[in-house]
């Protein structure tokens, strides 16, 4: 039976009760205590319906009183001052009270539906951070349309396309609380009639996140305020889990790749050890023959660019791992210049001109890095020179800049920060020889030392990289 209309029965049946009552025991209960029995029935009547009961109550109580109790009785006459204000206050006080408990009721009823609101919040937190995060989310949505019926879990808007799930106004609304972050679809403000209900998973302010859709009620009855906002509140703690889901795939796949670096690190550095022992000793017996024989000659300088190569792997492995710890030396350009050329022969068509003045300041640096600097840009000079490798000095502005420029066809203005990449290559140009690692140990061991390496055009065509120091205390000039 519907709740009020049961009220209304009450609220009869308990004034015929307390009529009977009171009309059987007049002379024992007076009329003072059989009017406040009356009020009975008006607090039952309003606790179950509400107002409406109540003051039906009310009424057919204050004619049941003054029929059956106040004289002249069984009239609806009322005789005397005191009888009036008698039925008066019943009717006052009934419907105060009706009113009272209609509020008091209305509290319950609102306490209760928080608690259950609380509740649900409390039981999807729980489930959520149980267990594996990575499937979170899927639980959650499980645990969802267990309660609610069809729900969906959208990341974003290229989940919805070709989905026949969803009508054209479904998905206009989906698009609108992607990009607005509002509540939409079925039961809110915005495109009502849509069969979908769809809920941001993060507050207004993080746009383009995911949406939990919520498909229309199956009895057809509008999603209330307080239904919306419950469903609000689900919606940003299945975000929440999405969130840490997400963080947590990314620290996952973050320690695969550091881990992986490492091993290619440690590889590296084992193949570069390895490798130079046995070379050294055929360097060494290359170098006794290529007295005597011009093919020796070949195969010495042959060895001695497969060692700088290993020398290169080393000093990749030494960025990379941050072993890298660069001393802070007062060097003279002329002392580390020279020993830099001897290293890499160039061919006989290639001269190398020297134009270090001796007075130039010394400047701070590591010796052996500056040292492998020189020769991998001596080197790289070079593979590309026509005729002619140049490498001078000069101070200028407090700094000491040391160039190595060469006469071939030169870097273009586009390409030449890539060139310090790894394993950067220029496309349709001669500049494709070398494994790759010389340029970019120049850069990192530069950056290392703090100094500047830049790349220009050299005087009359060609590249030119410049290394620019700062001078040692007490040398500036």
């Amino acid at each position: 039976m519907d709740r009020r209309l049961s009220a209304y029965l009450l609220a009869t049946l308990g004034v015929g009760a307390i009529a009977w009552i009171t009309a059987s025991a007049l002379p024992v209960l007076g009329l003072a205590s059989s009017a406040l029995l009356f009020l009975l029935p008006v607090l039952f009547a309003s606790a179950r319906g509400g107002i409406g009961p109540g003051l039906f109550a009310a009424i057919i109580g204050a004619t049941a009183y003054n029929f059956l109790l106040l004289p002249p009785r069984f009239t609806f006459r009322i005789h005397g001052l005191d009888n009036i204000v008698s039925v008066v206050a019943l009717v006052a006080v009934a419907l105060v009270t009706s009113r009272l408990a209609t509020r008091l009721k209305a509290r319950e009823r609102e306490a209760l539906a928080q608690a259950a609101a609380s509740a649900e919040i409390a039981a999807l937190s729980a489930l959520l951070t149980e267990g594996e995060v990575t499937t979170a989310p899927a639980r959650g949505t499980a645990w969802l349309a267990e309660h609610l019926g069809h729900v969906r879990l959208i990341a974003g808007m290229t989940d919805l396309e070709g989905d026949a799930g969803f009508s054209a106004l479904d998905l206009s609304a989906a698009a609108w609380a992607v990009h607005n972050g509002d509540i939409t679809g079925h039961g809110s403000a915005v495109m009502p009639v849509a069969e979908w209900s769809f809920f941001p998973l993060s507050p207004r302010g993080r746009l383009g996140g995911g949406l939990l859709a919520v498909a229309r009620p199956a009895e057809g009855v509008p999603r209330s305020e307080g239904d919306l906002a419950q469903l609000q509140a689900l919606a940003f703690l299945l975000g929440q889990a999405c969130d840490r889901s997400a963080l947590e795939a990314e620290r996952r796949e973050r320690a695969r790749i550091e881990e992986s670096d490492r091993l290619r690190r440690a590889l590296l550095a084992s193949l570069a050890h390895d490798f130079r022992t046995p070379l050294t000793v055929i360097a060494g017996q290359l170098e006794a023959l290529a007295a005597t024989s011009p093919e020796a000659g070949e195969a010495l300088a042959a060895a001695r660019r497969l060692d700088r190569t290993i020398e290169d792997l080393f000093g990749a492995a030494r960025l990379e791992d941050g072993s890298l710890s660069p001393a802070s030396e007062s060097l003279d350009l002329v002392d580390v210049a020279t020993p830099a050329c001897d290293a890499v022969p160039l061919p006989d068509h290639i001269a190398l001109a020297r134009a270090i003045p001796p007075d130039l300041p010394f400047v701070k640096a590591d010796p052996v890095l500056l040292h492998h600097i020189l020769i991998n840009l001596i080197d790289n000079a070079a593979r590309h020179a026509h005729r002619q490798v140049t490498i001078e000095a000069k101070a200028d502005a407090g700094r000491v800049l040391l160039s190595v420029c060469d006469d071939g066809p030169g870097i273009p203005e586009a390409a030449r920060e890539r060139m310090f990449e790894r394993f950067a290559r220029l496309e349709g140009s001669d500049r494709r020889q070398g494994s790759g690692l010389g340029l970019a140990i120049v850069k990192g061991f530069a950056d290392a030392m703090g100094i500047a390496v830049e790349i220009s055009d050299a005087p009359g065509g060609g590249a030119c990289f410049t290394l620019a120091m700062p001078p040692a205390e007490g040398t500036a000039q």
